[in-house]
């Protein structure tokens, strides 16, 4: 219950709509209760002394309430959506911003899937109490209050009937909540697993064509498929007892009605002194005690939506209570950077169980020095160059920017004077001009121009009649691997960083272009401290300076080519399986 109370502060700015919400209810309890209560003087009264001028007034009277009630009930409805539907957009937003706060390592210990759930499945759950929380949470409970004085007021013989329908009906609710809850949870975990299949197999798809594992797919799918139909199942047999339940215990409440107004008109209760059957009485007790079983009905409903929206609040506040594993200072450091860059030490792991994927790595690097980055798969070159736009944080050791340990740095404008590009090139649905801005959102024409042609991009935008108009499907799917590889780069160029990082961005380009594409670099009026990450020996040759990466992460040489070859075994042994012999046949 803690947990959905949290989220209630997102209905504070709606206060106007809440009291009309409320006040409508108030209006539609009123009618529901009044209506019975008028029949009685006529059933019993007009009636048998024919006094058909008050049955006609009443009439109209009770008319006009019903319109009452039909108007209270639409406002009603109008208001708690609303209410609802902004309330939960608020809360969508919050959580997509908090959400885009956390580190990676959140990310990692959440998983992807995970966060899809709590902002599309769990912030459902919370509207949807929030809608039945205005229309029936202080509903149930006036309905439940009045009815009883109404009840008791008209016959405390009759009462009797609920020492029985309440208990069991409270019984019944208490039951069906104690099963359903932890069921409800166990429906979200799955619907999470359920999730990270889906989104596997969507980012996914060539590898899965490619290797044909559509079949072991199907059935990773089909398992986690079937144990949240397992979860789900089972968490709605217990709801499904709610309805008989209930209706049973309605309908036990009416017959003991009419079997003890029988017994009692027997004995000379409910009888007029003109010597006639109160029926009126009977009917309208009738009427408060189905009002007062509804009410009851209805809170046992806002029970289960409770349960359910507990259990998805819990996971959403779980988000907001996380502990940014990387956070930006309150005083952070607001400067122009050069470029300088010095690895002190730096010991790196995504874990906490001790494993390293970077062991004492220490190097300095000057302004507008070229530097590259080679190493088996796993030796943690892209793991050391997303410790510079602080990515991650270093487990011990420093890495420094222009003598300045990056911890120190305000995160936004740090990351604004680095240009990335990440191993897989990441493309957004829209144009290529709107992809291009991301660097630099104020960026004019002039300037995405500049930057397609450094990355090599410009001639594809003139082939292409859009220019740089042409749309962009989501993920790139209408690009070449080359094309979204340039794209990336001009991204990043846009920003005419001091700082560029290359994680093996130019994987997907030929030999040729990666030359111009390095060429463009050195003519930039101020050339960015470089650092390329790169599997090929072709491509690091090329650079100033090679940082080899043993399959522990540690250094194992730091020079140029010509030197690697004399002092690092790794690298003598990566150009050897690329050309075979020490160092010939590659082109400078």
């Amino acid at each position: 219950m803690s947990s959905i109370l949290r989220l209630m502060r997102y209905i504070a700015p709606f206060r106007k709509y809440v009291m009309i919400a409320v006040a409508t209810m108030v209006v539609q309890v009123f009618v529901s209760f009044f209506i019975p209560f008028l029949m009685i003087e006529i059933i019993d009264e007009a009636l048998p002394a024919r006094d058909f001028d008050t049955v006609l007034r009443i009439s109209l009277m009770m008319l006009a309430l019903a319109f009452l009630g039909i108007a209270a009930g639409v406002a009603n409805a109008y208001t708690s959506q609303y209410i609802s539907q902004y309330a939960t957009a608020d809360l969508r937003l919050e959580l997509f911003n908090r959400i885009q706060e956390l580190s990676f390592k959140n990310v990692d210990d959440f998983k992807q899937s995970r966060l899809i759930t709590n902002a599309t499945n769990d912030v459902l759950r919370v509207q949807m109490f929030f809608t039945m929380m205005l229309r029936i949470v202080i509903r149930a409970p006036l309905m439940i209050i009045i009815g009883l004085m109404l009840a008791l007021s008209t016959s405390l013989r009759l009462s009797q009937v609920f020492y029985i329908t309440i208990p069991l009906l409270i019984l019944a609710v208490g039951l069906i909540m104690y099963h359903a809850y932890p069921r409800f949870k166990k429906v979200q975990h799955a619907l999470d697993d359920l999730n990270n299949v889906v989104l596997e197999n969507a980012n996914a798809p060539q590898v899965i064509k490619s290797f044909v594992s559509q079949p072991h797919e199907a059935q990773r799918f089909e398992g986690r498929n079937e144990n949240y139909r397992q979860a789900n199942t089972a968490a709605e047999t217990v709801m499904a007892f709610a309805d008989p339940a209930i209706n049973l215990i309605f309908n036990v409440g009416v017959a003991m009605i009419l079997v003890f107004g029988s017994y009692y008109m027997q004995q000379g209760d409910f009888i007029s002194a003109a010597g006639i059957p109160q029926v009126g009485v009977l009917m309208a007790f009738n009427q408060y005690s189905q009002q007062i079983l509804i009410g009851l009905m209805m809170f046992a409903m806002v029970m289960v939506f409770l349960s359910r929206a507990n259990v998805s609040a819990a996971r959403i506040n779980e988000i907001f209570d996380a502990k940014i594993e990387l956070r930006n200072p309150d005083d952070g450091i607001v400067r122009d950077i050069e470029g300088r860059i010095r690895f002190d030490d730096v010991d790196f792991g995504y874990g906490d169980d001790g494993n390293l994927a970077l062991r004492g790595v220490s190097l300095d690097i000057a302004p507008g020095e070229r530097i590259g980055i080679i190493g088996s798969t796993g030796s943690g070159k892209s793991s050391l160059v997303q410790l510079i736009p602080r990515l991650y944080d270093v487990k011990r050791g420093r890495v420094e920017i222009d003598g300045i340990s990056v911890t120190r740095y305000d995160l936004p404008a740090l990351r604004r004077q680095i240009g990335f590009v990440t191993q897989n090139a990441i493309v957004f649905s829209g144009s290529l001009a709107t992809n291009i801005r991301q660097g630099r959102e104020e960026a004019d024409f002039d300037a995405i121009d500049e930057a397609s042609e450094g990355a090599l991009l410009k001639d594809f935008s003139e082939e292409i009649e859009e220019g740089y108009n042409h749309l962009v499907q989501a993920k790139g799917v209408n690009l070449s691997g080359g094309q979204k590889q340039r794209l990336s780069i001009a991204r990043a160029l846009i920003r005419k960083p001091p700082i560029l990082i290359l994680d093996d961005a130019t994987s997907a380009v030929d030999a040729e272009s990666e030359r111009r594409l390095l060429a463009n670099l050195d003519a930039f009026e101020h050339a960015p401290t470089l650092l390329m990450v790169s599997q090929k020996v072709a491509t690091v040759r090329r650079m100033d300076r090679i940082l080899v990466l043993s399959d522990e992460g540690r250094p194992d040489g730091v020079g140029t080519h010509q030197e690697l070859l004399e002092i690092s075994p790794v690298y003598q042994e990566i150009v050897k399986s690329q050309i075979g012999f020490e160092g010939g046949g590659l082109d400078g």
